[in-house]
């Protein structure tokens, strides 16, 4: 099996982790979603290099390995970073794959670098921010701006808080670190419909049947937005197919890279 050579870099001043599997001219660079790391994508990388792909996948800057940053970032503040990350590493011309938050920074980067990008994977990817928020988006969100406001002197609010935040799949937000948490609450809002629409760039959009966190009908919304796209879902999937249905993700992965 090929290795996996992990390494750190500097990259205006945050000591950045990241993970490379193969060693080929064709190279494909992976954004992680929120809360995750770029261990996750560790079997997909093996996968994809056994077809002779070298494959990076980084920890964004506040998750894993990678230092966090020292003031509340944007979205663009990301880029910016993922900009300085890809000149350092000296990579053009690869293929770019984002999921969840890391789809919408993918979206974003290529938005602005249509010429280092020769195809784009959107993998359930939190773009389209429309307000629909389900029962446990708005648990999240009214506790991310109102609850330790509202509630955090009432007796037992850090169980409540807690139980709230499992409940709602995003227990990796109760748990980050007063910056990470103000730069989710900047983030989550954020829709990028509209960039997704003036995107001209080989698409495609990949998502889990299941997904309840970006669901399913973000996917038909990006597909009738990005002209160059095509949509690929994974029966039983959930908003990680990269955990649990890998050889899926990973057959439809090489079909549109080799296309």
């Amino acid at each position: 099996m090929t290795e996996l050579e992990e390494k750190t870099i500097e990259i205006s001043g945050i000591n950045t982790r990241y993970r490379v599997v193969g060693k080929n001219n064709k190279k494909v660079l992976i954004f992680h979603g929120w809360g995750a790391t770029s261990y996750s994508w560790r079997d997909v990388s093996y996968c994809l290099s056994k077809k002779g792909l070298e494959v990076i996948a980084m920890d964004l800057p506040g998750f894993g390995e990678t230092s966090a940053p020292d003031n509340i970032w944007s979205s663009d503040d990301y880029v910016k970073f993922l900009e300085s990350f890809v000149k350092k590493i000296g990579i053009s011309n690869f293929y770019l794959l984002g999921h969840s938050f890391g789809g919408a920074l993918a979206l974003k980067f290529t938005s602005k670098h249509s010429d280092l990008v020769k195809k784009l994977v959107l993998c359930d990817a939190a773009i389209v921010r429309k307000q629909r928020l389900n029962l446990r988006q708005r648990i999240v969100k009214s506790l991310s701006k109102h609850g330790s406001k509202i509630i955090s002197k009432t007796p037992f609010y850090s169980f409540f808080e807690k139980a709230a935040y499992w409940f709602a799949g995003t227990y990796d937000y109760y748990r980050a670190n007063p910056i990470m948490k103000e730069i989710f609450k900047k983030v989550i809002d954020e829709d990028m419909t509209n960039i997704a629409s003036k995107l001209k760039k080989d698409c495609l959009i990949v998502w889990g049947e299941h997904d309840k966190a970006t669901p399913l009908e973000d996917a038909f919304v990006l597909n009738n937005l990005i002209e160059d796209s095509q949509l690929k879902v994974i029966v039983g999937a959930g908003h990680n197919p990269h955990r649990n249905h890998k050889d899926d993700l990973c057959d439809i992965l090489l079909n549109f890279f080799e296309k």
